[in-house]
């Protein structure tokens, strides 16, 4: 006869099993070091109601032509800020998607930009060229700038931030995007924005 002790003991490793398969899992979409990338299922955009809105931080840099970038440039404009990697293979798999919405709404208020991080300037380059993405992307070797961006995981791949007229972060998506969902939050903005403006 098994006795409690035994039992105990079993149900103690059948737990810890399952609590290892189950990390496991969740961390198998690992695609670099320390780096997660987000999975489908995860939080599709997140809207933040204008009452709640903060300011987005001052970004300024380098681009990946090596021209200098200033945000506040962009003020008046919705602008979606797309942090990625040339070794993160959900943001190859969302490039196109991002492109796309660059072209549809090119016409209208709205800047797209990538934020290129823990990467290689060469390596980096290759992927615009292999994308055709036409928007810039900031160079951030050293992957900082997600450290200052409070909306986002900065262990996380890819993220993508969307900035009110004003310059507030109205949206964002702690995952890989979709076309019809980040079309979508842009022309809400640019809606909101004639609306309220």
């Amino acid at each position: 006869m098994v006795s409690t002790h035994h039992r105990v003991v079993a149900c103690t490793i059948v737990a810890v099993g399952l609590a290892a398969a189950w990390y496991l899992q969740d961390t198998a979409t690992t695609t670099g070091p320390g780096d997660v990338a987000a999975r489908p299922s995860a939080t599709a955009i997140v809207q933040v109601p204008p009452a709640s809105r903060q300011a987005a931080p001052a970004l300024t840099g380098q681009l990946l032509d090596a021209s200098a970038f200033r945000l506040a440039e962009w003020r008046g404009y919705v602008v979606v800020v797309n942090f990625w990697a040339s070794w993160c293979a959900p943001c190859g798999d969302e490039a196109p998607d991002l492109q796309a919405v660059a072209d549809a709404t090119a016409g209208l208020s709205v800047r797209m930009l990538g934020v290129n991080i823990n990467d290689d300037r060469d390596e980096a380059r290759k992927f615009v060229d292999a994308y055709h993405l036409t928007y810039p992307s900031l160079f951030d070797p050293a992957g900082e700038i997600p450290l200052i961006f409070p909306a986002i995981s900065p262990r996380t791949l890819p993220n993508t931030v969307i900035l009110d007229r004003a310059g507030n972060v109205a949206a964002v998506a702690r995952r890989k995007v979709t076309r019809t969902e980040l079309e979508a939050a842009v022309r809400a903005l640019l809606a909101e924005s004639v609306a309220t403006g």
